[in-house]
């Protein structure tokens, strides 16, 4: 345990409180939403900044003062043109995951509503270990934190006490409206800067990465595929957008013969939008595999085609559904199938491994279908067969409907 000189900087995220609490699928977006923006910040941080811990929506980082005369000349300047380029690449960020969003939902649909501020004080910290993590404690610390609640009407600004200020230089002049905070610590007097973000040239750039580079749009659109399909998995009968079961199978023309050998809940849950063995014909021996296979109805049917000299294997990412699908699996006997966990844009098997992919009305639910089809290549033998049931469209799809996540899920 040691006591130093430091700067204690809190990077904290505001304006989406409202909004998280609005309903279910806000709340579980905006953590989603949230937790990509601190890891983001994050990745910011750069000596001689380092961080100590996530609090919540918020970021505690320090830089060592020691007892150098000549901190401010070197590494102020240095936080100070990290503290504004911070905001900048905040203010960036937010605005490429509000353009990439696929949901409209309260949380999803004021991205651009969030803002950064930044508390900033000098003064002394007693550095302790708790097993393996850092802690900083003592008076100057919950100063920092205290000045998180604060007068300041504003929701986006750097909040610096008269200590910081000493210690703090900014790589362009900066006006600043001097203040007081009265807390249970005692009187802080503060100064509160407005940065432009625009200034600095890193919120100038447009947004033009495809909509893959940030994860967080794919990771609510894989969450809300889970969450609609593992119903359909868990509550077959509860009545969905689209055909579920066996009248589903009767309409896409399947051959019975086929649905009496597979599992009553594995059909119950079939979900496809076409029949794709109407394309070709699987040969015993066959390797296939069923890309989004769901409850494992069309992977049954290919197990029995391809008979116990074949391999068939079923990728999904919904647990309910491959928990089902593994029940009715073990249920038929068949050992030449099974089910792995997995994604249409990163399948789990290796290259030139299967003689015919299969898929059913999954690929209209990746965002990056070009990446699907990179993989299924991949895994096709040479001279493989593609045979894919899906929907397509025949003119552009409205923005609106493309930021509606409900019409992505199914």
């Amino acid at each position: 345990m040691k006591t130093d000189n430091v700067i204690l900087i809190i990077a904290d995220i505001s304006g989406y409180t409202r909004f998280m609490l609005d309903h279910q699928k806000a709340l579980v977006h905006g953590q989603m939403v949230i937790s990509e923006l601190m890891q983001f910040l994050v990745q910011q941080i750069k000596p001689p900044l380092e961080m100590v811990e996530l609090e919540g929506d918020a970021v505690l980082m320090y830089a060592l003062k020691g007892s150098d005369p000549g901190f401010r000349d070197a590494a102020g300047t240095n936080i100070g043109r990290q503290l504004l380029e911070l905001f900048a690449a905040f203010k960036a960020k937010t605005r490429e995951l509000q353009a990439y969003g696929i949901c409209m939902c309260k949380a999803c649909a004021n991205i651009e509503k969030l803002k950064l501020k930044i508390i900033v004080h000098s003064g002394e910290a007693v550095f302790s270990k708790i097993g393996p993590f850092s802690r900083l404690s003592g008076v100057d610390v919950i100063v920092v934190h205290r000045l998180l609640k604060n007068s300041v009407e504003a929701d986006e600004y750097i909040l610096m006490t008269e200590p910081a200020m000493a210690d703090i230089q900014f790589p362009e002049k900066m006006e600043s409206v001097a203040g007081q905070e009265d807390y249970d610590v005692g009187a802080i007097k503060t100064h509160v800067c407005f940065p432009d973000a625009g200034k600095t040239g890193y919120a100038q750039d447009t947004v033009s990465q495809a909509h893959s580079t940030s994860p967080v749009g794919l990771e609510i659109l894989r969450y809300e595929i889970q969450r609609e399909y593992g119903e359909v998995a868990n509550h077959p009968d509860k009545g969905f957008h689209f055909h579920t079961g066996g009248f589903l199978a009767q309409m896409l023309e399947y051959d019975p013969h086929w649905c009496e050998a597979i599992p009553a809940e594995a059909v119950a849950s079939f979900a496809g939008t076409g029949n794709p063995f109407a394309l070709g014909e699987i040969q015993p021996g066959d390797h296939v595999v069923d890309v989004g296979s769901g409850a494992g109805f069309d992977s049954l049917i290919a197990a029995h085609l391809v008979g116990p000299t074949g391999r068939v294997v079923g990728v999904d990412m919904t647990a309910a559904m491959l928990h089902k699908a593994e029940m009715a699996a073990t249920a038929t006997g068949m050992r030449q199938v099974e089910f792995k966990h997995g994604y249409a844009e990163s399948l789990p098997l290796p290259d030139e491994w299967a003689d015919v992919v299969i898929s059913n009305g999954v690929i209209n639910l990746c965002p990056d279908k070009p990446a699907v089809f990179r993989e299924m290549y991949r895994v096709l033998k040479p001279g493989g067969r593609l045979q894919v049931a899906d929907l397509l469209i025949q003119k552009a799809i409205p923005e609106d409907a493309r930021k509606n996540v409900d019409l992505w899920t199914g």
